[in-house]
């Protein structure tokens, strides 16, 4: 009964505990630049760091990820600090770990240094660390990340996402002019119309035979034709109750009239929302497309997995400055990439007070990919 009253008491500190860990070992791994950094976070962070390792790792035939030794001594080469590094996996952990704490403590101080707080809906999508608790449970508590880590990792970056307002937003310290937006709308972005025909048969996880690809290609040629010569305020959405279910068919399969409407869209597009459809030559499926074709005239454009006939338009025709901020995230495609870098570059400057013998404690060595 002792044995197991014991076995219990440690269970609940494992659950309960912020750092996920037992009360015999370490519960903060030090600071950087004043700010404490727990030892759930330091693991999490750690964790992470392997995940993206093994990825990088020149593993043997018959390793995989999950043997944790051999990724620690197989060469990784990747991008750390926007310079390509070569180097073993245990030192391409530590070189990772160490950015990402970093970055967590530049925010931590940021944040503070502003005075932010955060309201209560920010502070619910946190919870979200519930579901990815939920999944990963058993592999988070048996390397001592608890779900009370989970969630303070999520506010971490909800604190970033208040820094972006509080810096740049309208009553921020250095507010986004209405120029800048004006400036970024016009050069930066793209308003689209656009009608997707799929090539891909997501019933039967199938791509299009290449007589398939050509019918359907036939399809998006007459849908852009169509297009062009259309006066019509609704002939987007009739092209699409069009010709939607028509490539389905050549696809072998079907669609409601009504549910083509989801294949079809326009807006005003980021370059992050159309960095997907970036190329390897540097150039992007979309864009290349419609500047090719030019302002106001349609086209398509082959983006693998489906056609797209599209159009760009002049987005100052299509609304207000005002109109686009209200109605999209501009502030967050504008300047979160920037205030990341300077989270990152503020947090090597900070003073580093990390006990190498804690972190020894936790090493990379003692990380479990399976559970038994």
């Amino acid at each position: 009964m002792k044995q197991k009253f014991i076995s219990l008491a440690l269970a609940v500190m494992l659950l309960l505990g912020v750092t996920g860990c037992a009360m015999s070992t370490p519960a903060s791994v030090g600071s950087i630049g004043g700010v404490d950094i727990p030892a759930g976070i330091y693991l999490l962070a750690q964790y992470n760091a392997y995940n993206t390792a093994s990825g990088a790792a020149k593993l043997a035939t018959g390793e995989t990820a999950s043997n944790v030794k051999a990724v620690l001594k197989a060469e990784c080469t990747g991008t750390i600090n926007g310079e390509e590094v070569t180097t073993d996996g245990a030192d391409y952990v530590a070189r990772l770990t160490l950015r990402s704490l970093q970055y967590y403590a530049a925010v931590e101080k940021k944040f503070d240094e502003l005075g932010g707080t955060l309201d209560e809906a920010a502070t619910a999508e946190a919870k979200t660390a519930d579901t990815q608790w939920e999944n990963n449970s058993d592999l988070y508590a048996a390397n001592g990340i608890s779900k009370a880590t989970l969630e303070k990792y999520q506010l971490n970056s909800k604190k970033a996402d208040a820094c972006l307002k509080l810096i740049y937003g309208e009553n921020g310290s250095s507010p986004v002019t209405e120029q800048e937006y004006a400036d970024y709308i016009n050069n930066d972005c793209y308003y689209l119309e656009l009608v997707q025909l799929p090539l891909f048969d997501q019933s039967t996880y199938t791509f299009a035979s290449d007589d398939q690809k050509a019918e359907i290609e036939a399809l998006a040629n007459q849908c852009r034709d169509d297009l062009a010569a259309a006066t019509s305020e609704s002939a987007l959405y009739s092209a699409a109750m069009t010709y939607v279910p028509q490539a389905f068919t050549a696809l072998g399969s079907s669609v409601e009239a009504t549910q083509a409407l989801y294949y079809t869209g326009s807006g005003l597009f980021t370059p992050s929302d159309l960095s997907s459809y970036n190329t390897n030559d540097g150039g992007n499926s979309i864009t290349d497309a419609v500047k090719a074709a030019g302002t106001g005239n349609w086209t398509v454009a082959d983006l693998g997995m489906s056609y797209m006939i599209v159009r760009s338009l002049d987005p100052m025709e299509q609304g207000t400055v005002d109109d686009f901020v209200s109605r999209y995230n501009l502030l967050d495609a504008m300047k979160s990439d920037a205030l990341q870098d300077e989270f990152y570059a503020e947090g090597a400057e900070m003073e580093n007070n990390l006990s190498a013998s804690v972190m020894k404690t936790y090493s990379a060595s003692k990380i479990k990919k399976t559970v038994k």
